[in-house]
Formats: structure tokens, sequence, C-alpha cells
């Protein structure tokens, strides 16, 4: 049986090993314990800890709160429905080398994203959904509608490694409002670019974006960055911590 001790696993949440025992009294994670009876975490128990740890330090959520927001996230994000991907590569006539050819990945790689088996990196499925005419909120809620969403009930979803966006409306118009949370060294796993126009605004800890050949930005808490869509841009957190980021697009192309 294999997991982090719990001195590790409070180094990667940045919490004490205490309040990852006063959060089990609370019942918001139940890791599993060794033979010898040592508390185990997996990796889904981290990013656990991290939502927790986030909810109550940044959003100021208190314990019952917490209990009823991971419930309803089922205690993690969703990851890209790759069935619809399949339904919507098909819909276009697109054969999967083909496909994979015109989104710039292997075919092996989007097989493995259609069955289920592998998630996509931020900037594969910007290009797999520009490639289907889709968006990511058409992906992940194509049936929601309203003006307002409910800190409780946003749509979230997981991809590639340590990145979770959450969508912050409903039905986007000419703008499309996300909140990007990168674990450390989480990364866009390449560039991509798309029509449009950008804006980000840094809620907490740091990320390097690089567009174009030669520009590259280092941004902390507070700072804003704008560009045009259309040149490369790829990005990574270079903070030892998490970072979030209110990230808006026009038109909705992402």
């Amino acid at each position: 049986m294999s997991g982090l001790h719990i001195g590790q696993a409070a180094d990667a949440v940045g919490v004490s090993p205490s309040a990852l025992r006063r959060w089990e009294r609370e019942g918001l994670v139940r890791p599993q314990r060794s033979e010898s009876g040592y508390r185990l975490y997996s990796p889904d128990d981290v990013a656990r800890l991290r939502a927790v740890r986030r909810m109550r330090r940044v959003e100021l959520v208190n314990g019952p709160g917490v209990r009823r927001l991971l419930a309803r996230a089922g205690g993690s994000a969703s990851r890209i429905d790759g069935a619809r991907l399949r339904h919507l590569r098909e819909s276009h006539g697109l054969a999967l080398r083909d496909a994979a050819d015109r989104c710039g990945v292997s075919a092996s790689h989007l097989s493995a994203i259609e069955r289920g088996s592998a998630n996509p990196s931020v900037a594969a499925l910007q290009r797999i959904t520009r490639a289907y005419d889709t968006t990511l909120v058409e992906l992940v809620s194509p049936h929601a509608s309203g003006r307002v969403v409910r800190r409780d009930e946003r749509s979230v979803t997981t991809l590639g490694e340590g990145v979770r966006i959450e969508q912050l409306a409903l039905r986007p118009g000419q703008l499309e409002p996300q909140l990007f949370v990168l674990e450390p060294g989480a990364t866009s796993d390449g560039a991509y670019a798309h029509d449009g126009e950008e804006f980000l605004y840094v809620l907490a800890g740091t990320v390097t974006v690089w567009i174009g050949v030669d520009e590259c930005h280092d941004l902390r808490v507070g700072d804003a960055l704008t560009f045009p869509s259309t040149l490369p841009h790829r990005w990574r957190n270079t903070a030892g911590e998490e970072t979030r980021l209110l990230w808006i697009n026009t038109p909705p192309t992402f």
C-alpha cells in the first residue's frame, strides 16, 4: 500500500499535520491506513486537501460548508467527457487520424482521451475545441442557462496535471470568464493560439506567461495581463503554492 505519510501530505498541501488530523475528525478526508496504522494519503486525498485549504483560508468557508461543497462536487472535479469528444469528431466527419493531425496530437493520444484513459492538457484541449468548433463550456455544460453562477454550483473540470478550470458563466456571450486554479508546476503543456483577446488577473500565487517569440511576463498577486489570442502563448505556475487566475477570453474560444 503506497501513499504519503501525514508529514509529507501536510508539506504538499502547505498546512500542519495537526490541521490534517483536525480535518479528518471533521470528516473532510479519510486517508487509508498502513498495516502499522500510519495514515497514507493518495494523490486524490492531497487534491481534496488542497481544495479544503483553499475553501477554509481563501474563501473563508466553515466546516459544514466545506463538506457541502465537496459533496456537490463529488469530492473532485470532473474530467472531459471523451464520448462527447468522439461524437463531435464523428459529427464533423473526421477520422481519428485526420482529427489528430488537425488538433496537433497523436492519434493514440486522441483515442485515449476519447476512451477516458487520458486527460488532455490545456493546449491540447484548446486545439481540439477549435477543430470541433466548440468551447469548453459547451463540453461540460451544454444545456446550462441563467445569469448567476453560485460559488458552490460552478462547473469544474480538471485538465492535464494539476490544472482546474471553474466556469464563471453558464452561457458565455461576448465574454468567457473562467477561474484557473493551478497546482505548483502546472503548465499549459505547450503553446496555443486562437481568435480573440485575453485578460488574466492573478488572485493568488505567481504565473509566468510566454507570448509570441520573445515576450515573457512574471505575474504576481494583483498583476493583470492582456494580449491578442492570435499570438502563440503558454504558461506555467512558478510558485511553490497554488496559483489562482481570473481568465477571460473574448469572444468565447476556449
